[in-house]
């Protein structure tokens, strides 16, 4: 999926960039839960952005993109349904779904620094000059 958006922070070798939701996103199932009305992405800086510069940024997706979303999904459901389970045998064994709850944490936290989204920068739309910069500064004040 090709998208466009404006680069508000470089860190890394990768820049963050602000994007529109893409069109694709109105005729989702889960459009009306999802409100966002635009989306963040860490993108690849293999051309030397700046800040301000309006990018066209490519995402693709993979096996590992789904893991992820499952691992989101799904696991919060089975931690329910193992907490119940355990409280069915006996009740004080339903603290053990505090212990998958917070393990469920730390394995977000986990992908979250080690899952590496294939995004990258395409190429640069326009260039932030200088004059925009002023103006948007005289625009903040």
């Amino acid at each position: 999926m090709i998208t466009q958006g404006i680069v508000y922070k470089i860190k890394g070798g990768m820049a963050h960039v602000r994007c529109a939701r893409p069109e694709s996103c109105d005729h989702c199932e889960n459009s009306a839960i999802c409100s966002k009305k635009e989306t963040e992405l860490r993108a690849y800086d293999s051309i030397g952005v700046s800040v301000g510069d309006l990018v066209e940024v490519e995402t693709r997706e993979d096996a590992r993109s789904m893991l992820v979303i499952s691992y989101i999904f799904l696991v919060p459901v089975a931690i329910i349904f193992l907490t119940y389970l355990l409280f069915e045998i006996y009740k004080y064994l339903a603290f053990f779904g505090i212990f998958m709850f917070l393990a469920y944490l730390f394995g977000l936290k986990y992908m979250d620094k080690n899952f590496d989204p294939q995004v990258k920068i395409i190429r640069i739309i326009e260039k932030k000059t200088e004059y925009q910069s002023k103006s948007e500064k005289e625009v903040l004040n």
